[in-house]
């Protein structure tokens, strides 16, 4: 695999992390309200197991992060020499 082709498989799982936390951040309300005993944990049940799913989403991403970044890129190869012959 190339640096490259490494670096967008990172890109990739950053982008799910990055998508997950933002569910996660727009849905900190419900804590609030089940914690202050506006709402119970029975009421966001569907919500809160889709939270857990986001933030299995995100330790996954980034334990594949780590796997990547642990990979030696296939050796670049050398740019062809121009020479008299090859012009030809």
């Amino acid at each position: 695999m190339t640096r490259e082709e490494i670096q967008s498989l990172i890109n990739e799982q950053q982008t799910i992390i990055l998508g997950c936390e933002a569910n996660l951040t727009s849905t900190d309300y419900i804590a609030a309200k089940i914690a202050e005993g506006k709402a119970t944990k029975e009421q966001y049940a569907e919500k809160i197991a889709e939270r857990q799913s986001w933030r299995d989403a995100i330790n996954t991403a980034k334990d594949e992060i780590e796997r990547l970044e642990s990979i030696e890129p296939d050796p670049e190869e050398p740019a062809e020499e121009t020479t008299d012959e090859t012009k030809k």
